[in-house]
C-alpha cells in the first residue's frame, strides 16, 4: 500500500526548486526527495561516491535510486516551469482591488529583474502578508492538483 504525500514536505520542495535542483516524492514513503542537478548526474554516470563530500554521498545514493526507478516508486513533482511564478504574481495584481494598485503590481512584473521589483512593489504596498497567504494557497492548490493527478492520497497534517 502506497504512503500518503506529506502536504508539508511537498509544500516546502515546490518553493525550494529552482534552476538547478528538482524534487521527488517516494509513493513507497511518502516523503519528498530534492536532488541537486550534480547528484542526478553523478547518479547516471555511476560516478564513485567517494569522490564526492561526505555530505553529499547520501543523497547520489537516492539519485541513483530515482534514476533506476521506471516510475513506480518516485514522481517528479512540478518544477518551476510548470508552477509558473510569473503567472502567480500577475494573478495577485489582477486579484487587487485598488485599480492603482493592480496596475503597480502588473508594471512590476515585466523586463529584468521582474521577480524582485514586484517584491519591492508588494512590500512598497504594504501587501507582504496578502501576498504570503496568496502564494501558499496557490503552492497548496497546486499540490493537491498534482496529488490528484497521480491518484496520490494526501496527509495534510504533516
Amino acid at each position: 500500500m502506497p504512503a500518503r504525500a506529506k502536504l508539508a514536505a511537498i509544500l516546502d520542495a515546490l518553493e525550494m526548486q529552482g534552476d538547478k535542483t528538482r524534487a521527488f516524492l517516494d509513493r513507497r514513503t511518502g516523503d519528498v526527495v530534492v536532488l541537486s542537478d550534480e547528484e542526478l548526474s553523478a547518479a547516471e554516470d555511476s560516478d564513485d561516491v567517494s569522490d564526492y563530500p561526505e555530505w553529499q554521498r547520501d543523497s547520489i545514493e537516492q539519485a541513483r535510486l530515482v534514476s533506476a526507478d521506471d516510475g513506480s516508486r518516485f514522481v517528479a513533482l512540478p518544477d518551476r516551469f510548470e508552477i509558473n511564478k510569473w503567472e502567480m504574481m500577475r494573478d495577485f495584481a489582477l486579484s487587487r482591488e485598488d485599480e492603482n494598485v493592480s496596475g503597480v503590481l502588473l508594471d512590476a512584473i515585466h523586463g529584468r529583474g521582474a521577480f524582485r521589483y514586484f517584491k519591492d512593489r508588494v512590500k512598497e504596498k504594504g501587501l507582504t502578508e496578502n501576498w504570503h497567504v496568496f502564494r501558499t494557497d496557490r503552492y497548496r492548490q497546486i499540490a493537491v492538483d498534482w496529488c490528484e493527478a497521480h491518484g496520490l492520497e494526501l496527509d495534510t497534517d504533516a
